[in-house]
C-alpha cells in the first residue's frame, strides 16, 4: 500500500474513523492490527516474519531487561532475518567467486522493511541493556513501536526512548492536522511530480547505458541525485505528517542536504535517523577502540557498513567505502571545518563541489555493476553527442531545477510553519485537491518508493 495511491487514502480515512471510537485500552492493539494489515497488503506471507520479529523482540527484551548479559544472544537473533534473506546469496556468491567452489543460490526476495525493522529492534535492545526502564517492556507498546505503519516500510528509524513515552498521547490531533496535511501534500508532490518523472528518464538512461550521449549521461547523473532525494524525503515527509496527525512526533530525517558544503555535513542532513543510528551504535564503539591507532578508520568502516546496509552488492560496498574515504580526508585535512566556517562565494563553491562529487558517486549506488557505472559516469562523455539536446531530458531538467530553487525551504518545520500562516478554510481545500489529484495521477502508473528495496 503506497502512500501516494487512492488505496492508502481510503485506508487512512477508515483507520482514523475506527480509531476515533476505539476504547483507549484497546488503541495500541488496534494500531498494531491496522499496521499489520497495511504491511500484508503487499505480500501476506511475509506477515508471518513480521509478527515473528515483533514477538521475538518482546521476548528477548524481557531477558535483556532482567540481565543485560543476554544482549549478545539477542542481537544475533535480531540480525538473523536480515542476514538470512538479504545477504545469504551475496555471501555465498562472494565465496564462490573467490574460491571457485559451487555454492547454492536461493534467490530469495528481501521482505519489505526487514532492514528498517531490524535497526529499530536492535536500538531498542541495546538501549534497554544500557539503561533499562523501571518496568519491563510491554507487548503492545513494543508491537506499535516496531510496526507503526507510517514508518514501517522506509523509516524514519525510530528510537524506543523517543517514541514509547509518546504512545499514551496517541490521538487524532486536530491542532496539528493542517500543518501536517501541508507536509503530507509536500511529500506527495515531490514523489509524484518530481521523483517519478525524473525516474522514468533515469531508468531509460541506465537501461541504454552503452549508447548514452553526453547530455543524456549528464542528466542521468544529476537526475538520479534529485530523484532519490525527492523520493526518499517524500516518504519521510509523509510518514512524519501521518504520525503527527496521530499525536506522535517523529524525528526529522532530511534538512535540505544539498545545501551542504562537505560530505560530513551532508550526512548530518541526509537520512539523519540512519546517520545518527550509525553514529551511536557503530561509529562510537569503533572509535572508542580504534582512535588511538587509526583515528579515521572508524569513519571508513562505519560508512562501508552503511553501504552494505543499503544493498547486498559490491557496488554498495564500494559506494560506502568511497563515502568514508572522502569523509576521513575531510576530517584529517580540516576541510570540513573550513567548509562550515566560510561564507559567500567560498561556501557556494564548496556546496557546488560537494553536490558534484555526491552525484557522481550516486552512479555507483544506482548501477547494478561497476561496468554500467563506468558507462554512465564516463562513457557518455567519451561518446560525445553534445550537439543535439535529447527532448526526453527536458522535463527532468525542469523538475530538478525547480527542486533546487526551492530546496532551502524544504524542511519540515518551515513547511508546517508556513501552513499555519494561511487560513485553514482556504488552505485545506487546496491541499485536498492537490492530494487527490496527485493520487489519481500516481495511480495511472504506480511507482514504488526507491528505498523499499533496502
Amino acid at each position: 500500500m503506497l502512500f501516494q495511491l487512492p488505496s492508502f487514502l481510503i485506508f487512512f480515512v477508515a483507520f482514523c474513523a475506527i480509531f476515533a471510537i476505539c476504547p483507549r485500552r484497546l488503541q495500541l492493539a488496534y494500531v498494531t492490527l491496522a499496521s499489520l494489515f497495511f504491511y500484508a497488503w503487499w505480500y501476506p506471507p511475509y506477515l508471518i516474519l513480521l509478527v515473528g520479529m515483533v514477538v521475538g523482540c518482546w521476548l528477548l527484551l524481557q531477558l535483556i531487561w532482567r540481565d543485560k548479559g543476554w544482549l549478545t544472544v539477542a542481537l544475533i537473533f535480531a540480525f538473523m532475518p536480515l542476514v538470512f534473506f538479504k545477504y545469504t546469496d551475496f555471501l555465498l556468491g562472494s565465496v564462490a567467486a573467490l574460491t571457485g567452489l559451487e555454492t547454492p543460490y536461493f534467490g530469495w526476495t528481501v521482505p519489505l522493511a526487514v532492514s528498517f525493522v531490524t535497526f529499530s529492534v536492535v536500538s531498542y535492545m541495546v538501549d534497554t541493556a544500557r539503561q533499562p526502564a523501571k518496568t519491563p517492556p510491554g507487548f503492545w507498546s513494543t508491537a506499535v513501536y516496531v510496526t507503526f505503519f507510517p514508518h514501517l516500510i522506509a523509516g524514519p528509524i525510530l528510537r524506543a526512548h523517543h517514541i514509547l513515552p509518546q504512545l499514551p498521547q496517541l490521538r487524532l490531533d486536530r491542532a496539528a492536522f493542517v500543518p501536517n496535511l501541508a507536509l503530507f501534500t509536500t511529500g506527495m508532490l515531490k514523489k509524484v511530480l518530481v521523483a517519478d518523472p525524473i525516474g522514468v528518464f533515469v531508468d531509460q538512461a541506465y537501461a541504454g547505458h552503452a549508447t548514452l550521449s553526453g547530455w543524456e549521461a549528464l542528466v542521468a547523473i544529476f537526475g538520479f541525485s534529485i530523484q532519490i532525494y525527492c523520493d526518499f524525503s517524500a516518504y519521510s515527509d509523509m510518514a512524519i505528517a501521518l504520525a503527527g496527525m496521530l499525536g506522535i512526533n517523529f524525528p526529522e530525517n532530511f534538512r535540505s542536504p544539498y545545501g551542504s558544503a562537505s560530505f560530513s555535513e551532508i550526512w548530518r542532513r541526509w537520512h539523519m535517523t540512519l546517520s545518527f543510528w550509525l553514529r551511536d551504535y557503530v561509529f562510537k564503539p569503533l572509535h572508542h577502540r580504534l582512535h588511538k591507532y587509526a583515528r579515521q578508520l572508524s569513519i571508513i568502516l562505519t560508512m562501508t557498513i552503511s553501504g552494505l546496509w543499503h544493498g547486498a552488492a559490491w557496488t554498495f560496498v564500494l559506494w560506502g567505502l568511497l563515502q568514508g574515504l572522502i569523509m576521513s580526508i575531510e576530517s584529517a585535512s580540516g576541510y570540513s571545518k573550513y567548509a562550515n566556517r566560510v561564507r559567500g562565494w567560498q561556501r557556494a563553491f564548496c556546496i557546488g563541489l560537494t553536490f558534484l562529487v555526491w552525484s557522481f558517486l550516486t552512479v555507483i549506488f544506482r548501477a547494478p555493476n561497476v561496468s554500467v557505472a563506468y558507462d554512465v559516469a564516463i562513457g557518455g562523455f567519451v561518446h560525445g553527442g553534445w550537439i543535439a539536446w535529447p527532448t526526453a531530458a527536458t522535463v527532468p531538467v525542469i523538475c530538478g531545477a525547480i527542486l533546487l530553487v526551492l530546496h532551502p525551504f524544504d524542511q519540515i518545520e518551515k513547511i508546517r510553519t508556513a501552513a499555519t500562516r494561511i487560513p485553514g478554510q482556504l488552505l485545506v481545500p487546496v491541499l485536498f485537491m492537490l492530494i487527490v489529484g496527485s493520487s489519481i495521477l500516481a495511480s495511472q502508473q504506480p511507482q514504488n518508493f526507491y528505498y523499499f528495496d533496502f
